[in-house]
């Protein structure tokens, strides 16, 4: 029995770091509906720690209860969007002006392989490795800060605009002559922690236009249009059930 119950505690840590990871990354959207007996089936798991996964993820506002059988990724509204996109403004320059100071060449160049990918991914019009790599791209510019409590801040705020980041895919983001993440990387370089921050801010700013109007467009979509993009979940061990994402409908 305390085996058993060990296990599920497992398998419910495995999808909760997974969903949660996922939402941060862009692969689900707004208004998607999620049931937990698809994720449960896709994982191979029972429907046990795919409940307490998202009981988890609906206490972090991730996601909201729509009954006992089902959540949804919220809608939110554009005050909310504004006032997290304002907290991101804060924080993660806040982060990077720190981490400009104190970031190790390792570090920094970790920071030019991930947004090279980006580039690679853009170049191939890849836009679930697009928003993967970008994301990755803010969590290591936070982790360079070393500052833990401002970085589990920042994975809150990523946690819950994380599903508007396929605004960037739907709507057109003007690109300036200088990328911020290069721009970012020249100022960590020169330890240059107001330049950094300036080039973190203005890559959030750069996509804002783009996410309020996919955020305005989404709200307005009727039920039947919003179609389940899928996820990725590691199957437990043990377990001979693969989980795939379905095709972007």
């Amino acid at each position: 029995m305390e085996a058993a119950l060990l296990n599920r505690a497992n398998y419910a840590t495995q999808l909760y770091v997974q969903l949660r990871h996922e939402l941060m990354a862009g692969r689900y959207e707004p208004g998607q509906k999620l049931k937990l007996r698809d994720i449960a089936d896709r994982a191979g798991v029972s429907v046990t720690p795919v409940r307490e996964a998202l009981a988890r993820l609906v206490s972090d506002q991730a996601l909201v209860q729509i009954d006992h059988h089902s959540v949804c990724v919220p809608v939110m509204d554009l005050d909310r969007f504004d006032e997290l996109r304002d907290l991101r403004l804060d924080l993660e320059g806040k982060a990077a002006e720190r981490a400009a100071s104190i970031a190790d060449p390792v570090s920094i160049d970790d920071l030019e392989v991930i947004h090279a990918r980006v580039v690679t991914a853009r170049a191939a019009s890849a836009n679930t490795e697009i928003l993967l790599e970008n994301e990755r791209f803010h969590m290591a510019v936070c982790q360079a800060a070393c500052m833990p409590v401002l970085a589990h801040l920042v994975e809150i705020l990523w946690l819950q605009c994380g599903p508007l980041m396929h605004g960037i895919t739907r709507w057109p983001v003007t690109q300036p002559p200088r990328h911020p993440h290069v721009a970012l990387i020249a100022a960590f370089r020169a330890r240059d922690g107001a330049a950094a921050a300036a080039a973190i801010r203005e890559d959030i700013l750069m996509s804002t236009d783009a996410l309020r109007r996919y955020l305005t467009s989404h709200a307005e979509r009727p039920a039947w249009a919003r179609q389940a993009l899928g996820v990725v979940i590691p199957v437990p061990a043990g377990s001979s059930a693969t989980l795939r994402p379905r095709a972007n409908a």
